[in-house]
């Protein structure tokens, strides 16, 4: 009888330490998840097909969009995003000074390592360099070239696309033929316009195409060979986001690359052209620069 009511005993201490392991896990993942990321994070994204967008029953779509989210979810954090139209310039800034949190698709420099954190690449950006079939300019050129033969460049107004390009713009700046753009969708059409603000135009690749649309697509061509190709990280302003969170991030992004899943969602929404460009460039192991 003794030896029953111990065994009684035993199997209702075990059932309630059961009971108080089952609360115990949750609130313990909750409190690791809290001390990674311990408020939403404020992600910042320009509205621009395919990188993100509204699709027609306003949900937010894209690239950028599927990519983070699906970091997001794989490291534990909660966020907000924020699509308050805005420059370079100023995102630059609002991340400085801790107003947002995180940008997408940012390039790493050192003037901006003082004041942000870089996660690492989670995709890749493609910029070429475009012109309209019927201008009568030579089958290749270089950004050299185009100095040369006295062309125009429609370009980027702010963004770092290495020392080079850094270079070159301000040639053509103190040769007072470069047309900044704001953003992608102005510089395709100022490629357009009548009469046209410059000859070239330098640009993201994936944003281009989306812009130019299949009535167009026709009437542009790559000016030069080579697609630059550069890594594209999460920037994340030092004021507000720590050092564990960006190790979450890091680890979540290393995961996601192993398993192809970031890979599969940025050659989703890759147009086929430009895909079949990037696959002849590795074929010809031409170098990502353009010069």
């Amino acid at each position: 009888m003794a030896n029953t009511c111990g065994n009684d005993v035993l199997k209702q201490l075990i059932l309630i330490m059961m009971v108080l392991a089952g609360f115990a896990c949750p609130a313990a993942a909750r409190a690791k998840a809290d001390s990674i990321c311990p408020q939403p994070l404020r992600v910042h994204l320009d509205l621009h097909a395919p990188s993100a967008y509204y699709d027609t029953t306003g949900q937010l779509r894209g690239m950028d969009v599927e990519m983070v989210q699906a970091i997001m979810q794989a490291a534990g954090c909660q966020w907000r995003w924020h699509v308050t139209p805005m420059t370079g310039a100023r995102i630059i800034k609002s991340l400085q000074d801790g107003d947002i949190d995180l940008m997408i698709r940012a390039s790493k420099t050192p003037d901006r390592a003082r004041f942000a954190w870089f996660s690492q690449p989670y995709r890749q950006e493609i910029v070429g360099l475009y012109a309209r079939v019927r201008s009568d300019l030579p089958e290749t050129l270089t950004l050299a070239d185009a100095l040369r033969l006295g062309l125009r460049l429609i370009g980027p107004a702010s963004g770092w696309y290495g020392i080079e390009f850094e270079q070159y713009r301000n040639r053509f700046r103190q040769e007072k033929r470069y047309t900044a753009y704001p953003d992608a969708k102005i510089g395709t059409e100022l490629l357009f316009a009548t009469p046209s603000r410059g000859e070239l135009v330098l640009i993201d690749a994936d944003l281009f195409y989306h812009f130019v649309g299949p009535d167009r697509v026709m009437d542009i061509r790559q000016a030069s060979p080579v697609l630059h190709i550069t890594p594209a990280h999460l920037m994340a302003s030092q004021k507000t986001v720590g050092a564990a969170t960006m190790a979450a991030l890091n680890k979540a992004i290393r995961r996601l690359q192993q398993s192809g899943e970031l890979q599969q969602l940025e050659l989703s929404y890759r147009p086929q052209l430009l895909r079949d460009q990037l696959d002849g460039q590795a074929k010809l192991g031409a170098a990502h620069r353009i010069r």
